[in-house]
């Protein structure tokens, strides 16, 4: 039996000696203690993840998290994390941004991410003022997350806002190909459908698809 190394807390798998090689092998080490010591915590990116912070910008990790971008699967394009002027991303657990994902978080917006939770690879993250994730969720490949419509609207005379926060609870699992408009709170517990277009809440528990996605099953249970 190959031996575990509890190395890092509320991971989504144990963490065996040759997890952890691999990780260590694909990870940029110069660019991870930087931003690690400069952040104060365990912020570690592979080679060729691009990390962008403007003025004031901070990730803040809660003690003992741990958070990775751009490992996973091993796919040609590399993750890519924005932070805008006074933009802030919390990380409490241990957090997952695989390869392929862009994370963009504009001036003064704040992302949240909870323990267990991870964006498969190839998704898109847009924060304009604020998103939250929370723990035990799974975030499929090209998923499309945005709090904002950047271009304002009217309808019958009747500005709509701009942006408005984007709340995923607790061990929710987001199919692949979904888009999670802006003003949504996906339920705990909740599942969508691939290609699902979220537009209205997700009551917990519930299973949602369809364009737009609406409930077809109650009481789902699932395990990641």
């Amino acid at each position: 039996m190959r031996r575990v190394i509890p190395v890092l807390p509320d991971t989504n798998s144990p963490i065996t000696r040759r997890r952890l090689w691999w990780v260590v092998s694909q990870m940029s080490i110069a660019k991870s203690l930087y931003l690690s010591l400069k952040w104060g915590g365990f912020f570690l990116v592979s080679r060729g993840t691009k990390v962008r912070t403007e003025r004031g910008a901070k990730v803040r990790l809660e003690r003992g998290a741990f958070f990775f971008i751009g490992f996973a699967n091993r796919i040609a394009t590399a993750a890519s994390l924005h932070l805008g002027l006074g933009a802030e991303v919390v990380v409490s657990g241990t957090a997952q941004i695989q390869r392929g994902c862009r994370v963009f978080v504009h001036n003064g917006g704040r992302l949240t991410i909870g323990s267990r939770s991870y964006l498969n690879d190839c998704s898109t993250l847009t924060c304009f003022e604020e998103i939250s994730i929370g723990s035990g969720c799974s975030i499929s490949w090209n998923t499309n997350i945005l709090d904002a419509n950047i271009h304002e609207v009217t309808i019958d005379g009747a500005p709509r806002p701009r942006t408005s926060p984007v709340r995923i609870e607790d061990g929710v699992w987001v199919g692949t190909g979904v888009t999670i408009l802006p003003g949504v709170t996906v339920g705990a517990g909740a599942v969508i459908a691939a290609a699902s277009v979220v537009t209205a809440d997700v009551p917990p528990g519930s299973l949602v698809a369809g364009n737009p996605a609406k409930v077809i099953r109650h009481d789902v249970i699932w395990k990641q």
